[in-house]
């Protein structure tokens, strides 16, 4: 018969007795891996916010004017300030679940009653099953933030629908505020593939010359310092492209005797060398960009959660943005109420609250993270879109 301490059936204590709680466990275990977050370009905003609202204000990259020559008694001119409010909005939550069922909680209870309350083999299993679980929390925030960042950059908006948030609300779009004129969509022979499959090529189609007119736009705008974001599997066709791999062989090898020739020393020459030389012929840095997230949906026929994977940036699009800082992630404060037999624990400065407690009726104990962020880009007229389809 089972005689152990109630306190045996809560997840934390079982796996960490009265060595460390769970913020202790957290910030040991997993101080290391999460911080290859993707936002780059993007830092967190110093502070947290109370309310829900954000502006998004725009910053400005340019020569600094020169100073007006006036008469000896005549006042300064006054410049021109950053600070242009281009667009407010409400920050959205996410939130993520576990639950500790009492199924659980009888197999640790099990190996307690079996080999004692602090045993190794029963300290070992609770432990897998709380790092399990808090993994899975923690990076599933991580991934919707780089997906963010990543929509944000190569959509120039973030839109949450029923196929990137399936269990959650839909139909809500965060704009970048990106201005029309800095997006252009080849049409016809010009684009670079016939379709999405990328099976057959534009007849007409000059990948070299309109990444070099986009970097040239980005010139005009005083951006100087700057590089192409681009999906990577869209880059790998791109370096496919034929006349891609002539201007690259021919580039490598200007007295090669031919087309076919210079394709072969293309292909021959690997994919970091065709990088290099594709960035000396357009004028500036590429940065592929290989970064997928699932979403999870509950299927009714097979009463079964199903994952589907989804690439974080968007195909068929290359962007231009400038090096450096590109804007912050705001994010909303977390309010934490008293618990009576619960915990809490944070992440990512205390922007990421977990809240583990009990629902008694339904004899569980749960996990409950819920991080309120939104990847605000600052310099929204310096982002150039070149959709290639």
């Amino acid at each position: 018969m089972w005689t152990g301490d109630l306190t045996y059936n809560d997840l934390v204590t079982s796996a960490l007795g009265n060595i460390k709680n769970l913020q202790e466990f957290i910030d040991d275990v997993f101080a290391e891996k999460y911080n290859g977050l993707q936002l780059d370009g993007f830092r967190f905003a110093p502070e947290m916010q109370v309310d829900f609202t954000y502006e998004q204000i725009e910053k400005t990259l340019g020569l600094n004017v020169m100073a007006t020559y006036v008469d000896i008694d005549s006042p300064g001119t006054p410049i021109s300030m950053d600070g242009f409010t281009l667009t407010t909005g409400k920050i959205p939550r996410m939130k993520k679940r576990a639950e500790y069922d009492e199924n659980e909680m009888r197999k640790i209870m099990v190996l307690q009653e079996r080999f004692g309350n602090t045993s190794l083999r029963s300290i070992n299993a609770a432990k897998r099953t709380l790092f399990d679980v808090t993994d899975k929390l923690i990076g599933s925030h991580t991934n919707s933030m780089t997906y963010q960042r990543h929509q944000m950059i190569s959509k120039g908006q973030l839109e949450i629908t029923s196929t990137n948030n399936p269990s959650g609300i839909a139909s809500v779009t965060f704009s970048a505020s990106v201005p029309p004129a800095n997006k252009t969509t080849l049409t016809g022979n010009y684009k670079w593939w016939a379709d999405a499959t990328h099976a057959a090529e534009g007849s007409s189609s000059d990948p070299i010359k309109d990444m070099r007119n986009k970097r040239r736009a980005m010139e005009q705008k005083n951006v100087i310092s700057m590089h192409m974001e681009i999906d990577s599997l869209t880059f790998e066709d791109l370096l496919g492209h034929s006349a891609v791999k002539k201007a690259i062989g021919y580039h490598i090898q200007p007295l090669a005797g031919s087309d076919t020739i210079a394709s072969a020393i293309a292909v021959n020459a690997g994919f970091d060398a065709q990088k290099a030389v594709l960035e000396k012929l357009i004028g500036c840095r590429i940065v592929p960009i290989d970064s997928i997230v699932a979403v999870e949906k509950f299927d009714k026929a097979t009463m079964a959660l199903t994952q589907t994977q989804i690439r974080a940036f968007s195909p068929d699009v290359c962007v231009f943005v400038p090096d450096g800082l590109l804007g912050e992630v705001k994010t909303v404060e977390p309010v934490k109420l008293p618990l009576t037999n619960g915990t809490y624990a944070d992440y990512y400065g205390g922007r990421l609250l977990m809240t583990v407690d009990f629902n008694i009726l339904r004899k569980i104990q749960y996990i409950e993270t819920e991080m309120t962020s939104l990847v605000v880009p600052d310099k929204p007229k310096y982002m150039m879109y070149l959709n290639v389809l």
